[in-house]
């Protein structure tokens, strides 16, 4: 897959327990996710209609902290919220 659909990506990472944040400006959503009151990661997706392509996939999956195949995962719901939890578990960042 090369590109993927942004209102469908930002609706399944709020799914996935990522909230809005205050700081969205008029050209981009930000998304913050916490685990257990701790800000884990955060990561951001355009207003604009446009197809994420392949760039903005993979600088989106660096910053949820996931390969590039994970992050499709992710963004079309395979992958579901507890195995994420479970790769950041893994990766040491729920501490």
């Amino acid at each position: 897959m090369n590109t993927l659909d942004p209102k469908k990506t930002y609706r399944n990472l709020k799914k996935k327990g990522f909230s809005d944040t205050v700081n969205n400006s008029s050209d981009h959503k930000y998304l913050e996710l916490f685990h257990n009151n701790k800000l884990v990661l955060h990561t951001k997706i355009s207003h604009s209609n446009e197809d994420i392509r392949k760039h903005l996939i993979k600088m989106m999956s660096f910053q949820c902290n996931l390969t590039k195949s994970e992050f499709i995962d992710l963004a079309n719901c395979p992958l579901t919220k507890e195995n994420y939890l479970e790769i950041l578990e893994n990766k040491g960042l729920l501490d």
